[in-house]
């Protein structure tokens, strides 16, 4: 099961509480997708294309939380979620040793903190599984989270050419990843 230790830590807008997504989280976690879709350009998602479904969405997060390679976050203020984060492992052998990370963080919560700290809950729980590779996608206009990224250790792998269309323009996602070898410091 893909559990951490919930934790407070002190962002502008007032204590954020960062803990496991639970299916009773369904709906401040559609919530919180269909608003940032509507806020930002930098999810993959137009706001029209977000599901919607709270009881897929609340299986989806049972999925989460009894996966063994999985694990999928929010972060709360005032009862209210204000940020989400995953990682998405996989059971095959080949991969296992890796996840993929997601992040989304309402934008009255931007440059607090928060997105560094759901990150670094992430990539706790994946040092304490010996995960070698954790790797993610970000659009190329998202120069805040990419700034994130590198001060955590993430590296440039590549470039996905038009991988987005926003309105006429066609942009590209950066490929990063953070590898941590059995070893390393």
């Amino acid at each position: 099961m893909a559990r951490i230790e919930a934790k407070t830590i002190e962002i502008r807008a007032g204590a954020a509480t960062i803990r496991v997504a639970e299916p009773a989280d369904a709906a401040a976690t559609v919530g919180l997708r269909v608003a940032m879709a509507q806020q930002s350009e930098f999810l993959s998602a137009e706001p029209g294309e977000v599901r919607t479904n709270v009881a897929e969405s609340a299986e989806f997060l049972n999925r989460k939380l009894n996966s063994a390679v999985d694990l999928y976050i929010l972060a709360e203020v005032k009862g209210r979620t204000v940020g989400i984060a995953s990682l998405d492992g996989s059971a095959q052998a080949r991969f296992g040793h890796g996840a993929t990370l997601g992040l989304g963080v309402g934008r009255d919560v931007w440059r607090q903190g928060l997105g560094r700290a759901l990150v670094c809950t992430l990539l706790d729980w994946a040092d304490a599984r010996g995960l070698v590779r954790i790797a993610l996608e970000v659009v190329e206009t998202n120069s805040g989270a990419i700034r994130l990224y590198e001060s955590l250790g993430f590296e440039h792998e590549g470039r996905l050419r038009c991988r987005r269309k926003h309105g006429a323009a066609y942009l590209d996602n950066h490929l990063m990843a953070r590898i941590r070898r059995p070893g390393d410091e």
